[in-house]
């Protein structure tokens, strides 16, 4: 077994050195080139190593690519570089080659071939160098914006931008893959930005209010609650996001019907967050309130008593108490209709959610009140027994 174990130890060394020769061999080769097509041919053998003691061969001969671009400016050759320099800064990228960092940022920022700087991109993005996220963020926002001379390739170096911000994981890359997701791109690149965000941050809180402070966009304001939601931050968290959506979606007047809906659909999100978190205290009373007395439809009156049951709070109980007690004036001075029954009978309910004794005078006052209907008066008896 000894002899064994060190004639393994013999292979493997010896395999070690034919490896380190061969890398060498084509390290010579090369430098020896005279052309890009010797070059290249020679890169892709070095890669084939699959060695990652390749690696400072691989950079140095990125940087010696770097140094002598314009010396290749026919089309055949530049076409031939940009291969080459992708081959490169893949290679780099999978072997984690940090020293690389700044020459594969040289290549984003001087190499026209589209594909190598995605492929640079994409490797900073391997390379978790956080140095680089605020400036890929910066090269995604201008991109965001609109197409220059050449869409397909802006959209290629884009999507590079945007799976290197998910491989670095940091908060301040979150913003422009956020509005990468609607942007001018194809579908492929906006639902890559989408898949991307969940990544970028366990807790995307602060872009994401940063993001709600600056657009006006219900859609967008809609898609950065969904983002909030979906991400692993705390309830409590979350809960400040859906206020925040919802104060934001009562702030003004819709300009038409469509935008009328879209507000709707912006707050109903941010009441069902309410609802989903538990939500409590003086934050969300007035939103809801707001939604409850000028909603779009009863689907988001109805929430809105919802949210502010499961509040129990006592300003939202004060709210409950109010809303019913003028329902019920109203019932005792003949204004009836389906609506303000459905609406009764929802803010009944949820005071026993509630479960504060604010809500009882109002309680009573309906209870008491025949010109309701069994069901209703039922209620409010039913309610009452949860009372404190």
């Amino acid at each position: 077994m000894k002899r064994l174990f060190a004639l393994l130890l013999l292979v493997a060394a010896a395999s070690a050195c034919i490896a380190d020769e061969t890398a060498e061999i084509y390290q010579t080769l090369y430098k020896q080139a005279n052309g890009l097509p010797q070059k290249y041919a020679a890169v892709l053998n070095i890669v084939a190593l699959n060695d990652k003691t390749t690696a400072p061969i691989l950079a140095s001969a990125l940087d010696e690519l770097l140094l002598t671009q314009k010396s290749y400016s026919s089309r055949t050759d530049a076409d031939l570089y940009g291969q080459t320099v992708q081959v490169l800064a893949r290679a780099l990228g999978d072997y984690k080659y940090a020293v690389a960092a700044p020459s594969l940022w040289d290549v984003v920022q001087q190499v026209p071939d589209p594909l190598a700087r995605a492929e640079a991109l994409i490797s900073i993005g391997k390379l978790r160098d956080l140095d680089y996220v605020e400036r890929i963020a910066l090269k995604l926002r201008d991109l965001n914006l609109q197409p220059a001379t050449d869409a397909d390739a802006d959209e290629k170096i884009a999507y590079g931008a945007i799976v290197a911000l998910d491989r670095l994981k940091d908060p301040r890359g979150f913003a422009s893959v956020f509005f990468a997701a609607d942007s001018w791109y194809s579908s492929r690149t906006r639902q890559q930005a989408a898949q991307s965000l969940a990544d970028i941050s366990d807790d995307p809180t602060a872009p994401i209010k940063e993001i709600l402070g600056t657009e006006d966009s219900p859609a967008r304001r809609l898609r950065a609650l969904q983002a909030e939601a979906a991400s692993k931050a705390s309830d409590g968290r979350k809960i400040e996001v859906a206020v925040l959506v919802l104060n934001l979606g009562h702030l003004k007047g819709a300009r038409d019907k469509a935008e009328a809906k879209a507000l709707s659909d912006q707050r109903k999100l941010a009441l069902r967050c309410l609802i989903a978190y538990k939500a409590s205290g003086l934050d969300p009373v007035d939103g809801c309130g707001s939604s409850y007395a000028k909603g779009y439809d009863d689907e988001e009156r109805l929430l809105a008593l919802s949210a502010l049951g499961v509040n129990g709070s006592d300003q939202s109980a004060t709210l409950l108490r109010d809303i019913i007690l003028q329902l019920d004036a109203e019932q005792q001075a003949g204004i009836a209709d389906e609506t303000r029954n459905r609406m009764a009978k929802a803010a009944i309910e949820n005071t026993s959610l509630a479960k504060n004794k604010i809500v009882r005078p109002a309680l009573l006052a309906v209870s008491m009140d025949d010109k309701w209907s069994g069901g209703i008066i039922l209620a409010a008896k039913s309610a009452l027994k949860d009372m404190p």
